[in-house]
């Protein structure tokens, strides 16, 4: 199956940069021996976090998209397989950047190997403990088809990785806790900042939180749910409200739990409305390294509030760009929280300071080039 699915949201794809199908990027329409990059990916993530930062500096690259793959009639994954081998022999010397893993990235290692091609991994999270949490939620629901599927990924990521010849996770977070300092170069995800309006902060009563979610993993959205079991009641009785975006195995169970504490409206589509429609944004999970959600509110020039755990830890200095918060702390978080919602200049400052950081630190040019450094490192590259 292609990588886990950690993005929260979706993003409408960007333009000017849209090959066709196993096709050849505008960068290098021409001289496609000389391709630098054949990148291998699951669709918008992929485009977004490899494509177009590396387009920005002028990277050479060719796009095989499973996304794209997969939405044609007939037999998708055949037409991978005749596809990356077509573009490995095609482009031989390529560096090969892939964000799949089971078993794509068993097809893409065999390949790439054949032809003494370097393959280097996006990595967005930890994949064994995400794995662990699906395999679990499954059993319990006696979900069988899709148990065994998570079954073949838990079963080939662990030896697979160590075919792998560099990595190129998103968080220092990822790196320490899978132990592999050796064989990595961080790199952060790119944020369009163009795409996000900054939100004019004014006095209102209720404040109006916000989190987006993915409910495909339990691990993500346990920690949320501690913090409707402590503070749902205080919520509702001072005057604040909570809506949970987002969608997943566990999204009906936790609606069901948790329905009175807060709104579910389950996939949205448009998530710049809901940036732009609430005050405050909130991210408690247990394991996420590093969650693009943070980055869009931070973009929309919320004030962002997460636990102090995983990658957030990475995208938010405290009292500066948001607020880091230890969830068994009550006094002190719903001290915070009553603060945000009387002083709407504090929302407008800690905004403005996270947008503008994402504006010096997650821009295309930025992560392009840290991509092209990440690609120099390798051998041969």
């Amino acid at each position: 199956m292609p990588e886990h699915h950690e993005d929260e949201s979706e993003i409408p794809r960007g333009e000017g940069f849209q090959p066709a199908l196993g096709g050849v990027s505008p960068e290098n329409r021409h001289g496609q021996d000389a391709c630098a990059t054949l990148a291998v990916i699951t669709g918008e993530r992929g485009r977004r976090e490899i494509v177009r930062p590396l387009a920005a500096v002028g990277r050479a690259c060719v796009v095989l998209d499973w996304e794209e793959l997969s939405a044609r009639a007939g037999q998708p994954h055949l037409r991978f397989i005749r596809e990356l081998w077509r573009h490995v022999r095609t482009h031989r010397g390529a560096i090969v950047f892939t964000d799949m893993n089971s078993a794509f990235l068993a097809v893409i290692l065999l390949f790439a190997k054949l032809h003494g091609t370097t393959v280097l991994m996006r990595l967005r999270g930890d994949p064994f403990a995400e794995t662990r949490g699906q395999l679990a939620f499954h059993w319990t629901k006696r979900e069988w088809l899709p148990f065994a599927r998570v079954v073949v990924a838990w079963l080939l990521d662990r030896p697979l990785f160590v075919f792998v010849d560099r990595f190129v996770p998103v968080s220092y977070w990822i790196v320490r806790r899978l132990e592999i300092e050796d064989r990595s170069t961080v790199v952060p995800i790119p944020v369009p900042l163009e795409k996000f309006t900054a939100r004019e902060h004014r006095a209102t009563r209720p404040l109006r939180l916000l989190a987006v979610t993915n409910f495909n993993f339990p691990q993500k959205i346990a920690a949320l749910g501690r913090f409707l079991d402590d503070y749902g009641e205080f919520l509702r009785t001072h005057e604040m409200t909570l809506l949970v975006a987002g969608a997943g195995i566990a999204w009906q169970s936790f609606r069901t739990r948790f329905g009175g504490r807060a709104e579910f409206p389950g996939f949205v589509r448009n998530v710049g409305a809901l940036y732009a429609g609430h005050d405050v944004f909130v991210h408690f999970s247990d394991l996420d390294a590093f969650p693009y959600v943070v980055l869009e509110a931070q973009a929309s020039g919320l004030p962002v509030i997460v636990n102090r755990d995983c990658g957030m830890l990475e995208q938010v200095e405290h009292g500066r760009t948001g607020f880091i918060v230890e969830l068994s702390d009550r006094a002190e978080n719903e001290s915070l929280l009553q603060r945000l919602r009387d002083d709407p200049s504090l929302r407008a400052r800690i905004g403005a300071a996270a947008r503008a950081e994402v504006a010096n630190r997650y821009s295309l040019a930025m992560i392009g080039k840290e991509l092209v450094s990440a690609i120099s490192e390798v051998p041969n590259a």
